[in-house]
């Protein structure tokens, strides 16, 4: 059976949760330079990108959980093949499957980029993302409740570096926020398009709504998600633009992470060494769920075992990384996964949503026929 509400009831989990694994699902390594992205486009008016960004982020989740709550206990794999059939359908999924692997492989090089940069500068890519698929492995076989509670764990372990945002608080300038509302309406939609890629990571919702005990209570949950997000990219690029100027910030790759230059302790006085380590909690929960989502699509196409799956994903994403070896190849790359997860999430859940509501309407015209 095709219910994992009829098959699996051991595996489900509560409401509350989607919380963690949708906000930490969207917090990665985006989040490390996201502010000098939006500047470029809307210069000091970039906060505002952020709020136009997140009223995006919150009807996206609604037409979502409208989706997701009209098939009930079924993820996006399951429901493309119900909506289209089985080769259209699939074709769907497969599409699907690689963004997830194009999305795990940008997190994985973007992070060994920030490690070589920061920490290890002679540590060879391939070996990074050697360690970081090997981890992925072992939490995804632990299963879903595994991946959740890496969540959970990761949100309350990480949570408290956004309070060393304190430290150049103090340091911020605000006459560099003026003129204020200078950026054209153009430049301030640009400015919230670029903001995709690191706000990627609503697609989570696809795939652990079958899991949740308490449906009705997922949405709520998934939008306190969104506008913590939301708070916590408002809070970054607001205090980067009143900290740097204009053209240092524009040459600052790792906005938030180069404040934490500043931030120094008694026993610790290169904190973003520390920041940087920690930074693989802060992923950790990106890499499997994107990894756990990936492989189960597979096994929905193929009906192959899934943990023969998450080994060929990974062996898959290992080998690809190997090939960048360039910083311009990997914003390159970064950038398309932002374009294609763009379309693939924002633009793409609102049609699919769409199309799920003039199903619905049709078939209760037939209903009264």
């Amino acid at each position: 059976m095709n219910s994992i509400t009829n098959t699996k009831k051991s595996l489900f989990i509560s409401a509350y949760l989607i919380f963690f694994i949708v906000h930490t699902n969207q917090t990665g390594v985006g989040i490390a330079g996201v502010q000098r992205i939006i500047f470029f486009e809307a210069g000091q008016d970039a906060w505002l990108s952020i709020i136009i960004s997140y009223i995006g982020m919150a009807i996206v989740v609604f037409a979502m959980c409208y989706t997701l709550k009209t098939f009930e206990s079924k993820d996006l794999f399951q429901i493309h093949k119900l909506l289209f059939g089985r080769w259209i359908g699939n074709a769907l999924n497969l599409t699907l499957v690689l963004y997830l692997l194009a999305g795990l492989m940008s997190l994985l090089l973007t992070y060994t980029e920030i490690v070589q940069a920061w920490v290890f500068p002679d540590l060879k890519t391939w070996a990074i993302v050697t360690l970081l698929l090997l981890i992925s492995i072992y939490g995804v076989y632990g299963g879903i409740k595994t991946i959740v509670g890496v969540s959970f764990l990761g949100f309350f372990l990480t949570i408290w570096l956004i309070f060393m945002l304190v430290v150049p608080l103090r340091y911020m300038e605000w006459t560099n926020f003026l003129p204020m509302l200078e950026a054209s309406p153009k430049e301030l939609l640009k400015g919230a398009y670029k903001t995709s890629y690191t706000v990627l990571g609503l697609e989570i919702l696809y795939f652990v709504y079958p899991y949740v005990r308490d449906k009705h209570r997922v949405h709520k949950y998934a939008q306190l998600a969104v506008f913590f997000t939301f708070i916590l990219i408002f809070t970054v690029t607001f205090v980067a633009i009143g900290y740097y100027s204009g053209e240092q910030l524009e040459k600052t790759i790792w906005a938030t992470l180069s404040m934490f230059k500043i931030v120094q302790f008694q026993n610790l006085e290169r904190f973003e060494f520390f920041a940087v380590s920690l930074w693989l909690v802060i992923i950790l929960p990106n890499t499997l769920y994107l990894l756990w989502a990936a492989s189960k699509g597979l096994k929905r196409i193929f009906n192959i075992r899934q943990k023969s799956l998450v080994i060929l994903c990974s062996v898959v994403v290992l080998i690809c990384c190997c090939f960048f070896q360039k910083r311009t190849e990997i914003n390159e790359f970064v950038d398309f996964v932002g374009v294609f997860g763009f379309y693939t999430i924002f633009v793409y859940s609102i049609l699919l949503s769409f199309i799920v509501f003039l199903r619905e309407k049709i078939k209760g015209v037939k209903r009264e026929g």
